[in-house]
């Protein structure tokens, strides 16, 4: 197999474009590790890159807070990899995202944890409940997907498209979150809001909980919509990218 390539020459030979998406990407990878959302190697994250039929995912064998720019793998829609590296592509991500990228054009990253709220509630028979304002930011664009055992059957695909349709989040049944964006920092903010739902609803399940209404759901879910459609500065990626650049500035590299 052929090693890695030097930091410094997968820097030099890609565009700067595809520069940003490994740079975002890899702050994804740092962000997730940071809030406890990863689960050793069993997690992935990806990034279409542009004007290609490709995309950029986690090497399988490097944990998240290890992740950097140059290290991700690019690999083609059939998971094939396209740069060489020491390290493949985990054997059921590709069933996931690549299947998800093609058939969504709008969608430009992808995240799929297995946190224990997430997949708490994932387990639970009526799923995420309308018991916080932050489930509403969701309820109005979450989906469902049956389990049907670890994701390793291509034929699993076209299903999980199919249960995602135009959803930004995606609940998988007794296995974890997905969620999609049109961009980075749109991906993490919808699993954000997702994990941030499930821990809400655990925590108030140790006791007897208040559902909101449905009529409050559906007005207050309307509202949110319209704030989501404003067009302007990212400021709260902007701002976690400065921490990271603190805390950890390598994931730049």
């Amino acid at each position: 197999m052929k090693a890695n390539q030097p930091a410094s020459t997968v820097r030099l030979q890609t565009l700067a474009a595809e520069w940003k998406a490994r740079v975002d990407l890899a702050a994804f990878y740092r962000l997730v590790a940071a809030y406890g959302w990863d689960d050793l190697l069993l997690a992935h994250l990806s990034a279409r890159v542009p004007n290609e039929a490709a995309y950029l995912i986690n090497p399988y064998g490097l944990l998240f807070d290890e992740i950097t720019a140059s290290s991700l793998l690019k690999v083609n829609y059939q998971g094939q990899k396209l740069q060489p590296s020491d390290y493949d592509i985990s054997p059921e991500a590709n069933v996931i995202h690549g299947v998800i990228l093609q058939a969504r054009p709008d969608v430009h990253c992808v995240a799929h944890v297995h946190t224990v709220a997430g997949t708490a509630v994932s387990s639970q028979s009526d799923g995420l409940l309308n018991l916080t304002q932050q489930s509403m930011i969701v309820a109005g664009s979450l989906a469902y997907h049956d389990y049907e055992g670890i994701v390793l059957d291509h034929d699993e695909g076209p299903r999980l498209v199919r249960d995602l349709g135009v959803c930004r989040h995606l609940i998988l049944r007794n296995h974890g979150l997905l969620t999609v964006g049109a961009t980075v920092s749109q991906a993490f903010h919808a699993l954000y809001n997702l994990q941030r739902s499930c821990e809400m609803q655990v925590a108030a399940q140790q006791a007897e909980v208040i559902a909101i209404p449905d009529s409050v759901v559906k007005v207050t879910g309307n509202r949110l919509a319209s704030l989501r459609t404003g067009a302007g500065p990212d400021l709260l990626w902007d701002a976690l990218l400065r921490r990271l650049r603190r805390v950890s500035p390598d994931f730049e590299a």
